[in-house]
């Protein structure tokens, strides 16, 4: 870890080499590193964590009303504003979201928004808890299908509207989305909303679905969070497939990996990670410090490697087009998932998975019968009834 110079009138110090990249053309700067806010234990574990980041050079501060959600005054929101209170807002960089949805609103958690009323409360309320005057950054939460995006965006009465109003008033800067959906749905929404130039997307070297929408975000100048960098926690460990893949990275750990295959790449502003234990803060802004990605050829024989793991198929990359196309219900892709974190990958963390599979007597993988339902619906033709068979085999040893 290298030297950290401190301001002392903020009370923020800069770790010194601690990398930043801009966000799009909103001339905001934000640290590779974001800190997520979504898995704190509490307020003085959120205090101290967001406290200790600062330090270590991360400025970039995602924050949900709905996180850790306890109560009016006792949330992610509220903790976040107890750890920034003392220190110079203008070194920070702080993003709000409200889930936009149709239906019943529950406005103090900001979710099921759907007029302007009901996002001016939101804004005012995560201002309050959060104890600044502007965002620099607000987004709609989970606008991952064409219905959400109806709901925040359509109509006179839309909480886009209200977004447009604060940004005029400067309490909102610049305004942005998260998603889960598909890269399609993101460039068409970013083309149909010039107001958009951030958008947080889920992405791993396991899940690369959202490619396309990442380019087109770089190309148009749109920033880019990352959410999901380590697959929930999963890509942990050691892997002796990464080892065969690239040798001059052998005994690597795969979470460093993880985020050096993201950092590699000049269209992402930032990767949030929802740390809650000071050693995963120190390792990640390590990372984030040094010699943060993987060069261009080892990122191309990174990913051309997943062709060998696959023995030439290919993999899922988690995009849920089949969803609801089992007529047993199974949750394919997170089956596909499973099976490629152990069979494919290597993780221990796919082991683990297994594991609970065999244990959660709700799914039962030996009702597949093949019919081709789901692999009609995939883009990337993953020989799923294949990899079903082979999971059913593997449940039964497990």
């Amino acid at each position: 870890m290298s030297r950290a110079a401190t301001d002392g009138r903020s009370g923020i110090t800069q770790e010194a080499s601690m990398q930043y990249r801009p966000v799009g053309n909103t001339g905001a700067r934000v640290s590779l590193l974001g800190i997520g806010t979504m898995r704190f234990k509490g307020r003085d574990n959120a205090v101290e964590m967001i406290r200790q980041a600062v330090q270590r050079g991360l400025n970039y501060i995602d924050i949900g009303a709905a996180y850790s959600y306890k109560s009016a005054d006792e949330n992610a929101e509220a903790w976040a504003g107890a750890a920034i209170r003392g220190l110079d807002r203008s070194k920070l960089v702080i993003s709000a979201k409200a889930q936009p949805r149709k239906g019943e609103a529950r406005v103090d958690r900001c979710l099921g928004i759907h007029t302007r009323d009901q996002m001016w409360q939101c804004i005012e309320t995560s201002l309050r808890r959060a104890g600044v005057s502007y965002f620099d950054f607000y987004q709609f939460w989970d606008m991952s299908q064409a219905a959400h995006f109806e709901a925040a965006c359509s109509g006179k009465d839309s909480p886009l509207i209200a977004l447009r109003e604060a940004r005029e008033q400067g309490l909102v800067r610049h305004l942005g989305f998260t998603s889960h959906g598909g890269p399609d749905e993101i460039i068409q929404w970013l083309g149909r909303v010039p107001d958009f130039r951030f958008v947080t997307v889920y992405y791993n070297f396991t899940n690369r679905y959202v490619e396309e929408a990442i380019r087109y975000a770089h190309d148009h100048n749109v920033g880019v969070a990352i959410m999901g960098p380590l697959y929930g926690g999963i890509l942990v460990g050691h892997s002796s497939a990464f080892d065969d893949a690239l040798v001059e990275l052998r005994r690597m750990p795969v979470q460093e990996i993880a985020f050096r295959f993201l950092f590699s790449n000049p269209a992402i502003s930032t990767v949030l990670s929802g740390m809650n234990e000071l050693a995963h803060l120190e390792e990640n802004a390590a990372i984030a410090s040094g010699t943060a990605g993987l060069t261009p050829g080892q990122c191309e024989r990174f990913v051309r490697a997943f062709q060998d793991f696959s023995k030439g198929e290919a993999l899922c990359t988690g995009c849920r087009y089949c969803d609801n196309a089992c007529p047993f219900e199974l949750p394919i892709y997170k089956l596909m998932g499973t099976y490629q974190l152990s069979q494919i990958f290597g993780l221990p963390a796919g082991d683990e998975q297994l594991e609970r599979l065999r244990s959660d007597g709700k799914l039962n993988v030996a009702a597949c019968k093949a019919c081709g339902k789901c692999t009609e619906k995939c883009p990337r033709h993953v020989p799923v009834a294949k990899r079903m068979q082979h999971l059913a085999e593997l449940l039964k040893s497990v």
